[in-house]
C-alpha cells in the first residue's frame, strides 16, 4: 500500500528506514538524473545521489510542508550538486574557462532576447523532434550547471515555475529569463553546427 506523502514526511521525521527507503524508490532516479545533468558525471551523480539521502533523516527535520516532497528534494540535490561544484573549482579541478558565463555573451544580460516574447522558445524535448539528439547535448552540456538542472526540471519533469522559484531561491521573472535565454542559445547553436557542417 503506497503510503500518502504527509504519512511519509513524518516517518521520515521520526528516523523511520521504511520511509527512507520508500522515498529512495519513488524518488532516486529523478534525483540522480538531476544531479547527471548538473554535473555531467555518472560518478559524481552517485555521489551526489548518496550524499542527498544522507542528508535527508536530518534535513528533513526543516521541512514545512510548504512545497511538495519531490520538490524539496530537488532542491537538495541542486544544493549539493552547486556546493561540490564550488568546490571543485575552489581546487581547480574545473576548467576555469566561460561556460558560467556563455549564455550572457551570446545573448546579452537582459531578460530574452530581442524580438522574442519571454518564455516562447520550443521546450528542450521539443527541439530534440527536429535536431539531432547528440547535437542537442553538446548544446545542453554548454549550459552551467544550474540553468542545465533547470531546464531539466522544466522540460522533462514539467515542474512549473513557481516550484523552480522554490527550489532555485531566485524570482519568477529571472528564473522565466534563464529558461528563455537558454533555449535561445541551445537553438542558436544547433543552427550553427548544422550550417558549419553543410559548408564543410
Amino acid at each position: 500500500m503506497k503510503l500518502n506523502e504527509s504519512v511519509i514526511i513524518e516517518k521520515l521525521k521520526l528516523g523511520n528506514r521504511e520511509a527512507l527507503a520508500l522515498l529512495w524508490k519513488d524518488h532516486g532516479k529523478n534525483v540522480l538524473n538531476l544531479a547527471f545533468r548538473m554535473m555531467k558525471d555518472r560518478d559524481q551523480a552517485e555521489d551526489i545521489l548518496m550524499d542527498v539521502f544522507v542528508q535527508v533523516p536530518r534535513a528533513i527535520q526543516s521541512f514545512r510542508g510548504d512545497s511538495a516532497l519531490n520538490t524539496w528534494l530537488y532542491k537538495l540535490t541542486v544544493n549539493v550538486c552547486l556546493m561540490k561544484l564550488r568546490a571543485a573549482k575552489r581546487h581547480g579541478e574545473l576548467e576555469s574557462g566561460n561556460a558560467d558565463f556563455i549564455i550572457e555573451e551570446a545573448l546579452g544580460k537582459g531578460g530574452t532576447p530581442p524580438g522574442s516574447a519571454e518564455g516562447a522558445a520550443p521546450s528542450i524535448q521539443s527541439q530534440a523532434e527536429h535536431y539531432d539528439p547528440e547535437l542537442l547535448a553538446m548544446g545542453l552540456n554548454e549550459l552551467p550547471a544550474e540553468t542545465r538542472g533547470m531546464l531539466w526540471l522544466k522540460d522533462a519533469e514539467d515542474l512549473d515555475i513557481k516550484d523552480l522559484t522554490e527550489i532555485y531561491r531566485i524570482p519568477e521573472g529571472t528564473i522565466k529569463a534563464r529558461l528563455s535565454r537558454a533555449r535561445h542559445y541551445i537553438k542558436n547553436f544547433i543552427k550553427e553546427r548544422i550550417n558549419h557542417a553543410r559548408q564543410a
